[in-house]
């Protein structure tokens, strides 16, 4: 494979983004806490150490194949995205929509369009790796 280590870098800095992302939804309370500036130092903080987590695994799982590759950081994606289908469904689109919909749309709603996100970061994954197949 050529370029392996860009690729895998790549990779992990941008799943490194996505799960810096989900923390700072999931744990949003506490994140209030803390000011600007050392908000900016924790999530760097936690951006570096996921990063540097997600290189080595991906590294490691590039040696047993492409396949495994995916599959690992699709299952990222698909936990990532979930939750951040929960969290949109909680705080934005009873805002945006002004409670005019049932919970019940509003959540199939996010739902679809983070699973599109989902789908559409795959895509971008498999776009690097130069993957022509997608499960042999």
């Amino acid at each position: 494979m050529e370029y392996q280590i860009t690729k895998i870098l790549i990779i992990s800095f941008f799943s490194s983004i996505l799960i810096s992302l989900f923390l700072n939804t999931r744990y949003i309370i506490f994140f209030k806490k803390f000011s600007k500036n050392k908000k900016i130092l924790l999530n760097l903080f936690i951006y570096s150490f996921s990063s540097l987590i997600l290189i080595f695994i991906n590294y490691l799982l590039s040696l047993n194949g492409l396949t495994s590759l995916i599959i690992f950081n699709a299952a990222i994606i698909t936990l990532i995205y979930f939750e951040l289908a929960l969290y949109l469904e909680k705080v934005f689109w009873d805002d945006f929509l002004g409670n005019s919909l049932p919970k019940s749309i509003n959540m199939l709603i996010s739902f679809v369009v983070m699973m599109n996100f989902g789908y559409f970061t795959l895509m971008f994954y498999i776009k690097i790796l130069d993957i022509d197949y997608f499960v042999t």
